[in-house]
């Protein structure tokens, strides 16, 4: 920067608006002062909320994409109505930077609450049988205590950490007076009392993280479990803690990208990073290289250990890069050519312990009542058992199983899209997954910057999950490399 003094005000008065979440809004004040030039891996939310706050702060700035579409691991699905979402579902009101984002790029948002009653039913199938909510309570695969056995199984766990979470802080998962519960997420619940029977049909069934309760630290799980808690309470009362994007969620990145005036090229596939300590260079698998001084790298670690970075990185940076993962699970989206829930009498929504363990009816259209489509969730084993399938295979297996417990549906469901984002090689696999252990010995270490090499991504956020977690790294990358230019 040319004037210290400019910069410095400048810097000082971005950090106190990221503060209260109103940098998006910061009136455009500062000219080009920079000529160092900084190059940011990935156009997902991370990387396009670094550039734009750096161009803003007058910074050269060039985004570089693997993919031919920004957005990262946020797509929607423009091929069927209402424009489903593949990649971050929804977002709550304390998605602050998210939702600021969206006001200012002109992106419409739209709240769910007429709508989340019909995604609250969910017929249950054990064993390829449907159990009524009705005879559930005394079924005998119920085994939960007696004053809980009216509870869903997809609902005990919530009450187990909404009573026993001792985090007390958004960032209280990361600090050292907690690694004590850096256990994993089964032994911290039979601590609580709750047994192996219960984990199986509460938990492994629909793993929200890793493949089971055994391989995700319960740090994680409490720091989920406290951010949807803080989400609900920022909920306006009366209405659903649910918000998703007019047009799809995909429509925030791209209002992002519109607004950025430097240049986005896609079809990068970073294969090699080198630096000499005064600049970077990165290698792309086309020939493609270019030179920054400073790179901003948001690609997820299970990516990231593909790609050679010279000179390596500190020891736990590295382990980290070579063991974090991302979460594997697949969806079909599809089209339902008859509605079968009104012949068979039942919600299209279903839980089941069969390959398909989410069956969700989708409400994207103006009439609330409308199933515009509907979306088989495939999580943990089952889709690590579909990713060694051809596609069509696997598309085969989701209909074959749901037609198996939903015998109505038989010939009337048509998948439009199918995604593994495993098998989708830049990002190989969801939103991270912190293991039992690593949370305590790597996470403090794995957003750190390396020479003029820096990190960011949702696996770097430490206050916020999902697109907001996102959001936040961006953010706190780009004021890191400002202090360096």
């Amino acid at each position: 920067m040319k004037d210290g003094a400019t910069t410095l005000n400048r810097r000082t008065m971005l950090q106190a608006m990221a503060a209260t979440t109103a940098v998006f809004a910061a009136p455009q004040v500062v000219r080009a002062q920079n000529n160092s030039e900084v190059l940011i891996i990935g156009a997902g939310l991370s990387g396009l909320a670094a550039g734009l706050l750096l161009q803003e702060a007058g910074a050269k700035v060039r985004i570089i994409e693997g993919r031919d579409r920004v957005g990262g691991r946020v797509l929607s699905y423009r091929t069927l109505p209402g424009n489903p979402e593949v990649g971050g579902t929804s977002f709550g009101p304390g998605y602050a930077r998210l939702v600021d984002a969206a006001r200012t790029y002109g992106v419409g948002i739209r709240e769910l609450t007429p709508v989340i009653q019909y995604y609250a039913k969910r017929e249950l199938f054990l064993d390829g049988q449907h159990i009524s909510m009705q005879d559930w309570p005394s079924h005998p695969r119920n085994p939960f205590p007696e004053q809980a056995r009216a509870v869903p199984p997809w609902a005990y766990l919530g009450g187990v950490l909404a009573k026993a979470n001792p985090l007390k802080s958004s960032d209280a998962w990361v600090q050292p007076e907690n690694a004590t519960l850096d256990i994993p997420y089964r032994d911290w619940l039979v601590q609580q009392g709750v047994s192996d029977d219960i984990i199986n049909v509460t938990y492994n069934i629909e793993p929200s993280h890793g493949n089971s309760a055994y391989d995700v630290s319960t740090l994680m799980m409490l720091f989920v479990a406290s951010f949807i808690a803080a989400q609900q309470q920022l909920a306006v009362p009366g209405q659903s803690p649910f918000l998703t994007a007019e047009g799809g969620n995909q429509a925030i990145p791209e209002g992002m990208a519109a607004a950025f005036k430097g240049d986005i090229e896609f079809g990068r596939n970073v294969t090699a990073m080198r630096s000499d300590g005064s600049q970077t260079e990165v290698h792309c698998a086309d020939g493609t290289k270019y030179k920054a001084d400073h790179v901003i790298c948001s690609i997820p670690c299970s990516v990231l250990r593909r790609i050679k970075i010279d000179p390596v990185l500190p020891p736990e940076q590295a382990r980290a890069v070579q063991t974090l993962n991302s979460q594997i699970i697949n969806q079909a989206h599809m089209i339902a050519k008859e509605p079968f829930w009104e012949e068979d009498g039942l919600s299209p929504n279903m839980f089941s312990d069969g390959l398909v363990c989410s069956l969700v009816g989708e409400h994207k259209g103006d009439d609330p009542a409308e199933v515009t489509s509907v979306t088989a969730w495939i999580r943990g084993h089952s889709a690590a058992l579909l990713d060694q399938m051809p596609d069509e295979q696997a598309k085969a297996a989701v209909i074959a199983d749901i037609e198996r417990h939903r015998p109505a549906a038989k010939g009337k469901l048509e998948i439009v899209e199918y995604k593994s984002w495993y098998r989708d090689p830049f990002s190989s696999g969801d939103w991270a997954v912190w293991q039992p252990g690593q949370v305590s010995t790597l996470a403090p270490h794995v957003g750190k910057p390396h020479g003029r090499l820096h990190f960011c991504g949702e696996h770097t956020a430490v206050s916020n999950r999902g697109m907001e977690g996102a959001m936040e790294s961006g953010e706190r990358v780009a004021f890191e490399v400002l202090e360096m230019l």
